[in-house]
């Protein structure tokens, strides 16, 4: 389960070092093999376990792709798709078209969503978190559904 931001380099080579908390968990349950791929609607990068992409490519290709906006989707986030393993230093080799969809370069943010990772570059996850701050203080029905969240 991964939860929580860390916040990362990326060097020179366009690699990044997997922070331990995940680097243990890919491990265990992926044997250390991740697929990194676009998002379809924002600027980032979607980081799975091997053990979790098996599950969301089956249900991408389970989708009606006679509709176009469906097969659209199927090509952005298959098509892009890089299996990638990390190394024995927990690193890994992003893929120049990934790094240049989601604009990293050195400063990257790791941004846990339960059963994958997204992948920021620093400063659009900050513009990005800020818009959607003051989305949510302006917006009376957002703020009133997410009352209702126990926490």
């Amino acid at each position: 389960m991964f939860r929580g931001i860390s916040h990362i380099s990326i060097d020179t080579k366009g690699r990044l070092a997997m922070p331990a908390r995940h680097r243990d968990d890919i491990a265990e349950n992926a044997g250390g093999q991740i697929v990194i791929t676009v998002d379809h609607t924002d600027k980032c990068l979607l980081v799975y376990p091997m053990n979790q992409w098996v599950k969301v490519e089956k249900n991408l290709m389970e989708l009606p792709n006679m509709d176009r906006r469906v097969r659209n989707m199927q090509r952005l986030i298959l098509g892009h798709a890089a299996e990638l393993e990390l190394d024995s230093q927990g690193r890994v080799l992003l893929p120049a078209p990934l790094r240049e969809y989601a604009g990293l370069e050195k400063k990257a943010v790791l941004v846990g969503q339960a059963n994958k990772l997204e992948l920021w570059d620093a400063d659009a996850w900050n513009a990005a978190r800020d818009e959607w701050l003051r989305e949510a203080q302006e917006d009376d029905e957002a703020s009133e559904v997410l009352s209702q969240i126990r926490m």
